[in-house]
């Protein structure tokens, strides 16, 4: 087994030590190849039967493989200044093969499930390991009923995982003192609740959060009638730009590799809470608006809008921001290696 993999099992606890064991030579074998099957990866059908049955064991719950990882990740982000610990979902979708207790995805036929990672990373894009991951799934009867539950609490909804992840940094910054700590997201966790959450912590980690929501500020807009509101991004695109910053874009299936230059502005604002939820109070959060100067106007263009708790006091802080905002893509690239390199898609199980 290769020695780093080994050091990622050091503490493992499945409150048996044959299962310990057994995991050591399961995942020493899955190893070697991560896109074979189950099936494939063993050389015997003793071996295999092992496998499975190991896998069928009440014993052996995902959270407690993970554990020890868990643990060497956060002995790698003590000994780091900056973490980013970078939260998004993915689907992983078994509609050619779905197992016989399959849930839903977006439609009723298609069938697989979602999993929420949070990953912790450096500002400078090293991966340092998953600090949590959580997998859900739906049911045909829940699908298209989002207006239900907009007035539902927090800990009903799926949104809830957001909220989760951002506790989850938080909790991180007592257990990494000297590490400052950064919750990455992009627009789906553009909730109220993180705000709120941060401002009543007494020890929050920060976010940086790329903003989805129409955010209205507590000033009314006579211009826009008697119950309009002021616009967060109204009011930090006329604010002065701050810094000016040249990025470079991979290519993606929608454009090709170019660098793009970037106007920077920053304004700390202050939120009101959305109109349902109008008794909750209001908070002050740093703005950031990134913006591509003469970019091809092929929707590809760059348009950031991002809410944190970070400082913008100088343009250096400001390019800071951006700097972490970009290194989010790191998750995008462990999804890519599951369903590209380890083919956990094709992998093809009755349960």
């Amino acid at each position: 087994m290769d020695q780093s993999l080994g050091r990622e099992l050091d503490g493992i606890n499945l409150g048996d030590e044959r299962l310990n064991r057994r995991s050591r030579s399961v995942l020493e074998t899955l190893a070697v190849d991560p896109q074979l099957s189950i099936h494939a990866a063993c050389q015997t059908w003793s071996e295999t039967l092992a496998a499975y049955r190991f896998f069928d064991n009440p014993a052996v719950e995902p959270e407690k493989i993970l554990e020890p990882h868990r643990a060497a990740t956060l002995r790698r982000m003590q000994a780091q200044p900056v973490v980013l610990v970078v939260q998004d979902t993915t689907e992983l979708d078994f509609t050619s093969h779905p197992p016989h207790d399959a849930g839903c995805l977006n439609k009723p036929h298609r069938f697989g499930l979602y999993d929420h990672t949070s990953l912790a990373v450096t500002p400078q894009g090293v991966c340092l390991g998953i600090v949590a991951e959580e997998q859900f799934d739906r049911y045909p009867d829940s699908l298209g009923k989002t207006d239900e539950r907009v007035n539902w609490p927090i800990e009903d909804k799926e949104s809830f995982r957001w909220l989760t992840g951002f506790r989850l940094a938080s909790q991180l910054v007592e257990e990494c003192p000297q590490t400052q700590i950064v919750s990455v997201a992009d627009s789906e966790a553009d909730i109220y609740d993180i705000f709120l959450d941060a401002q009543e912590q007494e020890t929050p980690a920060k976010f940086l959060i790329r903003v989805k929501e129409q955010r209205s500020l507590p000033q009314k807009d006579p211009a826009g009638g008697p119950a309009a509101y002021r616009k967060v991004e109204d009011e930090v695109r006329a604010a002065r730009v701050r810094t000016r910053q040249t990025l470079a874009l991979p290519p993606t299936p929608k454009r090709a590799a170019r660098e793009a230059h970037l106007e920077i502005r920053a304004l700390q604002v202050t939120i009101k809470p959305p109109h349902a939820r109008s008794r909750l109070p209001q908070v002050t959060c740093n703005i950031v608006l990134v913006e591509e100067v003469n970019g091809p106007q092929d929707g590809t263009d760059v348009h950031w809008l991002l809410i944190t708790t970070l400082p913008i006091g100088t343009a250096k802080e400001i390019r800071q921001i951006v700097d972490y905002y970009k290194s989010r893509w790191q998750i995008e690239v462990y999804f890519r290696t599951l369903k590209t390199s380890c083919k956990v898609e094709e992998i093809q199980l009755e349960t």
